[in-house]
C-alpha cells in the first residue's frame, strides 16, 4: 500500500487548540492538574525537577516535553532553579474512530501520554512561545495560525516518539511487506522497496530483518516457495508452469531454489506431500482432545467438547442442531434425518441446499431448536455446538451428543464426519479438490489484484464490521484464497474491526464483498445503504452484495465452495 494511502488515517483527524498558559515555578513550587478533561502539551526548560505522571516518576533535566492525554492526572514539581513552563490544552476530534482501524497492536499516539527528555526541546520550547503568543492576540487569523503551529509540533513530537518506539519504522515495514505480499510474482528490487518505504535501502533492510527476521528479498523468496509448494501439494500443474507463475523464467534456476529452501528438488517434494500429510494427521490429530478423531481398536474414536464417541457403527438417522453440519453431510452424500433452518416468523432451510433437504424434518432454528421434534425424530445421533449446552442433558437422554465449537474449521469437522459416517475416502477427496481449486484460482487472481486489495465487510446497526483472516470467512478470502487484505486489518489478533460509516473510505481497499442480510430482513437496512452511498462515489472501487446468512452461517462444504464461486464471479468479470 502506497506511504499516502498509509497516512490517510491522521488526514481526517482534526485537532482545536483550546487554552494556553505559562509560568514559572521556583524551587519546592509544584504545578498539577487531576483528571484533565483535554489533551495537553506541557513544555518546560531552565531548571530541573521530577514529573509524576498516572503513577509514574521521572527525573526531568534542563528541558523536556509531555504530552499528557485526557483523563490523566500529573503533578511537575520544580527541584533546582527556576523552571519555566507553558501548558497547551487541544482536543483531537474522530480519533476514537481512528484508532478503532489501525493496528491492534499499536496504541494511536493522540492517545498515549509520554515524555521526551532529548531531542530539539529547546525549538519545542521556542514554538509554544510563539503559539502562546499567537493564541494571545485573541480571535481571527492568529488563532487560526496557532492551531496550524500546534499540529506542526505534534507532528515533530510524535514522530520523536515512534522513532523511540520503532513505530514509524514498524509501520514502513508493514507497508513494504503488504507490498511485496500483493507482486512476489514480479521482478522486484531492493531500491524499488525502499522508496516505497520512503528510506535508504540498508535501512529497509536493518528494519526489516527486525521486524520479520529475514530481509526484504528473502521474504519474497518464502512467498514465492510457499505458494510453489502449495501448487505441487494440491494441483497437477506441471512444474515449469509453477516456476513461470512464481516469477522464474529459469525452469532449473527455480528447482535449485526451491531444493535450497526446502531441502528436496521440487517433483520429489510433490510425490512425498501426499503421505506425509496423511501421516501426519493421523498421529496429531489425538493431541487435540476437541475436535479430532484416532483410531482405536475397536474402530475411529471422535473426540469433541463433552467427551469422546466410539464409532463402532455408523449412524443413519442423524439430527444436526447447525446447517453447517447438514451441508457436510450432504457433500457426503448422506441426508439428515433433522435440521434446524433459519428465518424468523417462518423457519426454513437455506436456499442453497433445500431442493437436497426435501425428506429432512425441520427442527425449529440454531438459536431456538425444538427439542420435542427431535425427541419425536428418535435419532441415534445429535450433533450440536456449544451454544446448545444449555439442552446437553435433555439431548443426551434422546441420542448420543457430539459437540463441537461453532468456528471449529470446516475441513476439521468435515474429517470427523467423513470416520463418523464411514465416508474417509469422500471427505478426502473434497478436501483436495477444495484445496486444488483455491490454489489455482489463488494463482489465477493474483495478477488481476496486484496491488489492490480486498475488504470483507457487514453493516451492523450504526457500525460496520471490517473482518479479518480470524473470521472463518475472512480466512477463506485471506488464507486459502491469499487475498490481499487492506492494510490495518494485516494484523488478525481478532475477527473484525468495528468502525463508523463514516471512517469506511478510511479501509482503503479496491473490492468489498459486503455482506448483506437484505434477504433476511426483506429490506435494506439504513446503515447498509449509508455504506452504499458512502463507497459507490469512487468509481475505482468495486462492491459486490452477497447474502450474509450464506457467507456466514452456512458453513459447510457446499456453502464454501458457493463462496469460492462468487469471489471468482466478481473478481474475474
Amino acid at each position: 500500500m502506497p506511504l499516502q494511502e498509509q497516512t490517510s488515517l491522521w488526514s481526517d483527524t482534526t485537532v482545536k487548540m483550546l487554552d494556553v498558559h505559562s509560568g514559572t515555578l521556583q524551587p519546592g513550587s509544584i504545578l498539577s492538574e487531576t483528571e484533565l478533561t483535554s489533551n495537553l502539551l506541557l513544555l518546560a526548560g531552565g531548571g530541573e525537577g521530577e514529573l509524576a505522571m498516572n503513577g509514574e516518576v521521572r527525573h526531568i533535566g534542563a528541558s523536556f516535553a509531555a504530552h499528557v492525554i485526557q483523563g490523566s492526572s500529573f503533578t511537575l514539581t520544580a527541584s533546582s532553579g527556576n523552571m519555566d513552563y507553558i501548558v497547551i490544552m487541544y482536543k483531537a476530534t474522530s480519533i476514537e474512530i481512528v484508532s478503532l482501524v489501525l493496528p491492534s497492536h499499536r496504541k494511536h499516539p493522540l492517545r498515549t501520554s509520554f515524555v521526551q527528555n532529548a531531542g530539539p526541546q529547546a525549538e519545542w520550547v521556542q514554538m509554544a512561545e510563539k503559539i502562546a503568543a499567537k493564541w494571545s492576540r485573541g480571535e481571527g487569523l492568529e488563532r487560526f495560525h496557532a492551531n496550524a503551529l500546534l499540529q506542526g509540533m505534534l507532528y515533530e513530537l510524535i514522530m520523536e516518539y515512534e522513532r523511540g518506539q520503532g513505530g514509524a519504522e514498524s509501520d514502513m515495514v508493514d507497508v513494504v511487506a503488504a507490498y511485496i505480499a500483493g507482486h512476489y510474482r514480479q521482478n522486484l528490487e531492493l531500491k524499488e522497496l525502499a522508496a516505497l518505504a520512503g528510506c535508504s535501502v540498508r535501512q529497509l533492510q536493518r528494519r526489516f530483518k527486525q521486524e520479520k527476521q529475514l530481509g526484504p528479498m528473502e521474504y519474497v523468496i518464502q512467498l514465492r516457495m510457499e505458494s510453489a509448494s502449495r501448487m505441487l501439494r494440491h494441483t497437477d500443474a506441471p512444474i515449469g508452469e509453477i516456476a513461470d507463475r512464481m516469477g522464474y523464467r529459469d525452469m532449473y534456476y527455480f528447482s535449485r531454489a526451491f531444493k535450497k529452501y526446502h531441502g528436496v528438488p521440487p517433483q520429489f517434494y510433490r510425490q512425498t506431500a501426499a503421505s506425509r500429510a496423511s501421516a501426519l494427521s493421523v498421529y496429531s490429530l489425538p493431541q487435540n482432545r476437541m475436535a479430532s478423531w484416532y483410531e482405536s481398536s475397536h474402530g475411529p474414536v471422535i473426540c469433541h467438547m463433552r467427551g469422546q464417541y466410539n464409532v463402532t457403527m455408523s449412524p443413519r438417522r442423524i439430527a444436526v442442531l447447525d446447517v453447517q453440519y447438514a451441508d457436510h453431510l450432504l457433500a457426503l452424500g448422506m441426508s439428515p434425518a433433522g435440521s434446524v433452518g433459519a428465518g424468523n416468523a417462518a423457519f426454513h432451510f437455506p436456499q442453497y441446499i433445500r431442493a437436497r433437504l426435501q425428506d429432512t424434518e425441520l427442527l425449529g432454528t440454531y438459536e431456538y431448536p425444538n427439542l420435542p421434534a427431535v425427541e419425536r425424530l428418535s435419532p441415534d445421533l445429535i450433533i450440536c455446538t456449544e451454544v446448545h449446552e444449555p439442552h446437553y442433558e435433555r439431548l443426551s437422554r434422546i441420542a448420543p451428543v457430539l459437540m463441537f465449537k461453532r468456528n471449529e474449521s470446516w475441513q476439521t469437522i468435515l474429517s470427523l464426519f467423513g470416520e463418523l459416517t464411514g465416508k474417509r475416502a469422500e471427505a478426502k477427496r473434497i478436501l483436495a479438490d477444495y484445496h486444488r481449486r483455491t490454489a489455482l484460482l489463488s494463482e489465477e487472481l493474483a495478477p488481476v489484484l496486484a496491488g489492490k486489495s480486498v475488504a470483507l465487510i457487514r453493516p451492523f446497526e450504526s457500525m460496520v464490521r471490517v473482518h479479518t483472516a480470524s473470521h472463518r470467512t475472512g480466512a477463506v478470502l485471506y488464507r486459502d484464497l491469499g487475498l490481499p487484505a487492506p492494510l490495518f486489518v494485516a494484523d488478525p489478533s481478532d475477527t473484525a474491526y468495528h468502525i463508523s460509516v463514516d471512517r469506511l473510505p478510511a479501509v482503503h481497499a479496491s473490492h468489498y464483498f459486503l455482506l448483506s442480510s437484505e434477504i433476511m430482513q426483506e429490506g435494506m437496512s439504513a446503515t447498509e445503504q449509508s455504506v452504499w452511498g458512502m463507497l459507490d462515489t469512487n468509481e475505482r472501487q468495486h462492491i459486490y452484495s452477497v447474502d450474509a446468512a450464506t457467507w456466514i452461517g452456512c458453513y459447510g462444504p457446499t456453502g464454501i465452495n458457493g463462496i469460492i464461486d462468487q469471489i471468482a464471479q466478481a473478481l474475474l468479470a
